[in-house]
């Protein structure tokens, strides 16, 4: 839900319309519903999940190198 204050608050019009982040979300809250709040959080969500995943398994093989370079664990 924070996203979307956040991006409209980065956008061109920003400066015209919100005073500030709390000013944005109350706007945002009474013109246009609760529900916005969530616009968007099903891509951005999967985009996290993905993205995670790369992280994590780079990390894996990333620490598996390095064990096997130094199976001594004297420098890691």
């Amino acid at each position: 839900p924070i996203d979307v204050v956040k991006t409209r608050m980065q956008s061109l019009d920003a400066k015209g319309l919100y005073k500030n982040s709390f000013d944005c979300a109350v706007k945002i809250w009474r013109e246009e519903g609760v529900r916005t709040f969530w616009s968007g959080s099903v891509p951005r969500l999967g985009r996290l999940v993905f993205s995670g995943g790369i992280v994590f398994a780079m990390y894996e093989k990333t620490m598996e190198l390095l064990d096997q370079a130094d199976p001594e664990k004297k420098y890691i």
